[in-house]
């Protein structure tokens, strides 16, 4: 199993292509970048350093990166590092704390902890897992799961078929799926939610602008008791629910919601918290 050890006393910018496997990355507090490799063709890929960048390039083989042979990256590198990693169908796993990021997949997984710049992640049918991301987050995935525990800047994610689940959104959040549900546990900032089919749930939403649009799924959201509401509803078949206690015009600066829904068959709840 080859490895490389590169003295770096600052955060990298980290590349990495690689077809089949998995790509592990450990931000940690040091000043050195460590690659391993493990696979048939390890001893072929291509490990580089320039300047701040390291890369990690796997063999081509019938037109795809790395062909039908997995392999098995693993790199340590300091925290803050930049990441720019493409696979085919390999999952990618980030432990710590990294900076600005691009993963690109086929089919493969992401499951990052902590990215203190902007995400962008491309998917065909792969899922992602992110802790907390402190820059804006862009994601797209034709069939796979979307699950974020915590934002504070702008969000745009869509996926076909899979499902999406927001923590704590603080940034302006627009989320999309075609049949998936929509779940976001607390908002304090602008949402637009949009599905085909799949329900379109909030916790609790304490400020801003929400919009809702489904067809067959329902809109359920909850609402703190004492927050001014104003509301614009539309459904063609579906039902209206509400136990909101009206609290008057807010004052001026005062936290409030403006919520407009629109289904065609499915119900509005809406709850005080």
């Amino acid at each position: 199993m080859p490895d490389y050890r590169f003295e770096t006393h600052e955060p990298v910018h980290l590349y990495v292509e690689v077809g089949r496997g998995t790509v592990e990355v450990h931000a940690e507090d040091t000043t050195e970048t460590l690659v391993e490799i493990s696979g048939r063709d390890a001893d072929d890929v291509v490990v580089e350093q320039s300047g701040r960048q390291v890369s990690v390039v796997a063999p081509r083989q019938r037109g795809l990166f790395g062909g039908d042979k997995e392999l098995d990256v693993r790199v340590r590198l300091p925290l803050g590092s930049e990441l720019a990693i493409k696979t085919g169908s390999a999952d990618v796993t980030v432990e710590g704390t990294v900076g600005p990021s691009k993963i690109r997949t086929g089919s493969g997984d992401l499951r990052m902890d902590d990215v203190t710049g902007p995400l962008l992640f491309e998917t065909g049918s792969g899922d992602l897992v992110v802790d907390v991301v402190s820059g804006e987050l862009r994601a797209k995935s034709g069939s796979g799961d979307i699950t974020i525990r915590r934002t504070a800047a702008a969000v745009a994610v869509s996926t076909g078929s899979g499902d999406v689940h927001l923590g704590s959104c603080e940034g302006p959040t627009h989320a999309k799926t075609g049949s998936g549900d929509i779940r976001v546990t607390a908002a304090t900032g602008d949402l637009s939610l949009v599905t085909g089919s799949g329900d379109l749930v909030v916790g609790s939403a304490t400020r801003g602008r929400l919009t809702f649009q489904g067809a067959s799924g329902d809109v359920r959201v909850g609402i703190p008791a004492g927050t001014p509401v104003w509301t614009d509803i539309s459904t063609v078949s579906g039902s209206l629910r509400s136990d909101l206690q009206g609290v008057g015009q807010p004052e001026d600066g005062a936290d409030h919601v403006e919520l407009r829904a629109t289904t065609v068959s499915g119900d509005v709840v809406l709850s005080q918290v």
